[in-house]
């Protein structure tokens, strides 16, 4: 059987996992009924298996893939979760995927779908428009707009998860073109702002874009390895400050602890609710064990570091955290500043958001990428990566 009809049949495969969770995805997000998704799962699942048998790999890399195989069916025997099995089937399926084409994929299949779910509300068909409640930020009753997302930080987590995509993929494009569409991004998300009132998406969205322009603008950044050391220490600054507030969580809500009960209004209530939010005080430091238990992924709490933590142990935790860094050195042997932007801000997100630690494979596109970097056959240094031509035809 020839290699090109093989790999016709692996790429189907892939895009059909991908193109199931895209859409579970999406679904999930609106606020229509949603019940067990774990039939759904398996036929993703299965496809990614198929994609993955249909793929070429060393036998070194055959030793990475049984070990995290291993420690993917170990976390299931245990907690009863098979999200750390399907999302290593799915990573490693991506090996040999054509990145750009693939996340340019995932970016119309979301806006399309998170259009679509907008439309639905704006025309009655479901959803809610706004809200009218109280949210707990000490100003009573607001009203706040989700245009059918059902809660207004729902909607601007779609909204962050789509332009931080969009920062990458016009990181080639022409410099007039780029910074008009970031200058557009910067607009849509001050109005955005006045809509929702939701501060922390809206900022880090900000965030998102000055650093890519920051990062497009200045050759030294591209250029050198400061992005990549500054990406390690946020992302260590990050988990350091979830295992603190994780710690500290119990006293948060007591106002003869000042700076926790501040650093918790400011946050909304997110430390805090890692205690008291269930009886068991799930989220708290002393409830996370080492390989998570078979309640672990019943409990929800916004930090999403510490939700890594809690729903897959400690240990699962660690060893992400491991690949992570990993993958960021294949990053910066590669000079990929644009991916590295996304994992930044995904990071820093991921502290007060749980959106991209979840059962749901399309909500993190840093899943394929991670597939095709930590699973390249060669990743020697590529220090030219064509800075100078694309400053050039700027």
């Amino acid at each position: 059987m020839e290699r090109s009809f093989i790999t016709r049949i692996r790429n189907i495969a892939l895009y059909l996992a991908l193109s199931i969770e895209l859409l579970l995805m999406i679904y999930e997000r609106s606020t229509l009924p949603l019940s067990s998704p774990k039939q759904i799962f398996r036929v993703s699942f299965v496809l990614s298996v198929i994609a993955l048998l249909l793929t070429k790999y060393s036998w070194k890399q055959w030793i990475s893939i049984v070990i995290a195989c291993a420690i993917g069916v170990i976390s299931y025997k245990i907690t009863g979760n098979n999200d750390l099995l399907r999302f290593s089937v799915f990573v490693i399926a991506c090996k040999d995927a054509d990145l750009k084409v693939m996340l340019k994929y995932i970016f119309a299949v979301t806006a399309a779908g998170s259009i679509l779910i907008a439309a639905a509300a704006l025309l009655g068909f479901a959803g809610d428009i706004r809200l009218v409640d109280d949210f707990g930020r000490d100003v009573g009753t607001e009203v706040r707009y989700t245009f059918g997302f059902g809660h207004p930080n729902t909607l601007m987590s779609v909204v962050f998860s789509i332009e931080v995509l969009l920062m990458y993929l016009i990181h080639d494009f022409k410099k007039i073109t780029r910074n008009a569409i970031m200058v557009a991004a910067l607009i849509a998300n001050v109005i955005l702002y006045f809509l929702t009132g939701s501060r922390t998406g809206v900022a880090l969205t900000i965030f998102t874009v000055v650093l890519a322009f920051a990062v497009y603008e200045v050759d030294f950044l591209k250029k050198s390895g400061f992005i990549y050391g500054f990406g390690v220490f946020v992302i260590g600054a990050c988990v350091a400050f979830s295992v603190w507030a994780a710690k500290i969580s119990k006293y948060a809500r007591k106002k003869k602890y000042p700076f926790y009960y501040k650093l918790d209004r400011i946050l909304t209530g997110r430390i805090q609710s890692l205690y008291y939010d269930t009886k068991a005080h799930k989220g708290s430091l002393k409830t996370w064990s080492l390989f998570g238990d078979e309640f672990s992924g019943n409990a929800f709490f916004d930090m999403g570091w510490v939700r890594l933590f809690y729903w897959y142990g400690i240990i699962p935790a660690i060893l992400i955290l491991l690949a992570i860094l990993y993958f960021i050195y294949r990053l910066y042997l590669k000079r990929d500043y644009a991916v590295m932007i996304m994992v930044i801000s995904i990071s820093v997100f991921t502290l007060v958001e749980a959106s991209f630690v979840s059962s749901f494979i399309g909500r993190n596109y840093l899943l394929p990428i991670a597939g095709v970097y930590l699973l390249a056959d060669n990743m020697k240094a590529n220090l030219s990566i064509k800075v100078g031509k694309r400053a050039g035809k700027d």
